[in-house]
């Protein structure tokens, strides 16, 4: 009858990477290693995604909040900037807003209601 699955993607938990880690060795050793755990056999055309969050840990290679907010500062024709629907719950967001705030005049922030745009709760109804 063959095969009844589709895609399936699996969350492989690893070391916390810092700079300079060996990002390969991490990768393969604990994909692995999460793989012989489980009983997964691991195919020829099996696809190992990491997030460019961890890729940029591994190399050192992000931006500060005074360096985003002096990039925006020299780049923004205007001083003020519209942020529309934002999504509150990502880990970045509140360090992107914080550099835009250094960085301009104004900021209009308009959040859709009663929920952020994947149904976060900005206010509890009760």
């Amino acid at each position: 009858m063959g095969n009844k699955f589709g895609t399936i993607s699996r969350g492989v938990k690893a070391p916390i990477i810092r700079e300079g880690d060996n990002l390969r060795k991490i990768v393969v050793d604990s994909v692995i290693e999460a793989a012989t755990d489980e009983g997964v056999v691991l195919g020829e055309k099996d696809v190992v995604s990491i997030t460019e969050a961890v890729v940029a840990r591994a190399q050192g290679n992000y931006a500060t909040v005074d360096q985003m907010a002096k990039d925006i500062k020299e780049k923004m024709d205007s001083q003020i900037v519209g942020v529309i629907f934002p999504i509150l719950s990502r880990n970045r967001f509140s360090l992107l807003l914080k550099s835009m705030a250094r960085g301009l005049d104004k900021i209009v922030l308009m959040l859709s209601y009663p929920s952020d745009e994947v149904g976060n709760e900005l206010i509890t109804m009760e």
